[in-house]
């Protein structure tokens, strides 16, 4: 899927050569690296009913897991928001290369526009819109508001996922502590029952929605790690 419709940062030809090595070197391997790890699912209906139905939806999760959650739910071609910035830049490449549909922006850079794109995506292209609720730059496990938003101007539902491991690579000194399952892992992927929203909710009840889901994730992440052994690093 094209994404040239939607807001792309401009990048010198230097910048642009280092993204695409770095994109088809380290991306390439950490792909061959999750397609051979063993996926478990909980709740699996949801994947089932939704996701497999083409079920239009708004998907939420951690940061934590948001490169094999990329990877894993590139087939169904979701929109991602990631951030405008050189990391964010080597994102949205890693995310087209899994199938994804990368929209620019965040909380701190673009994030109104990105959820006017991440809208028009929904309408126009993809049955699944999605972003890491702690993102860009947490903390960690606290969401924010961007996708209880999305939800109320569309309607739709918001689902959320989390997962764990028991073999990773953690990035111990990221703020989001970001996990990469090692060859042959079992994963352990927890979807939790859809959050049903109605349109255009006033302020305070955005707020109950995004403690809600807030609530929701970390309920799953605290049940997925402990059935992985996992527990973040200090």
């Amino acid at each position: 899927m094209a994404d040239k419709r939607y807001y792309a940062p401009r990048w010198s030809l230097g910048q642009r050569i280092k993204f695409w090595l770095i994109t088809h070197t380290v991306g390439r391997l950490i792909v061959l690296i999750f397609r051979t790890c063993r996926v478990e699912l909980i709740n699996g209906r949801v994947l089932r009913e939704y996701f497999d139905q083409g079920k239009p939806l708004v998907g939420v999760s951690w940061h934590r897991g948001g490169i094999f959650a990329a990877f894993y739910f590139g087939r169904y071609h979701p929109a991602f928001m990631v951030s405008r910035s050189q990391d964010g830049e080597l994102a949205a490449r890693y995310a087209r290369l899994v199938g994804a549909v990368p929209v620019r922006g965040s909380s701190s850079s673009g994030g109104a526009t990105a959820l006017k794109e991440l809208e028009r995506a929904l309408r126009e292209e993809c049955a699944v819109a999605a972003t890491v609720a702690d993102g860009p730059q947490g903390p960690p496990y606290v969401a924010k508001a961007g996708l209880a938003v999305l939800a109320s101007r569309t309607g739709l539902p918001l689902v959320p996922v989390m997962w764990s491991t028991d073999r990773a690579w953690v990035f111990k000194n990221a703020w989001d502590k970001q996990m990469i399952p090692k060859p042959f892992a079992r994963v352990k992927m927890a979807f939790g029952d859809p959050i049903e929203v109605e349109r255009d909710l006033p302020p305070e009840k955005i707020e109950e929605l995004r403690r809600l889901m807030e609530s929701r994730l970390n309920q799953l992440t605290e049940m997925v790690d402990e059935l992985c052994g996992h527990r973040d690093p200090e």
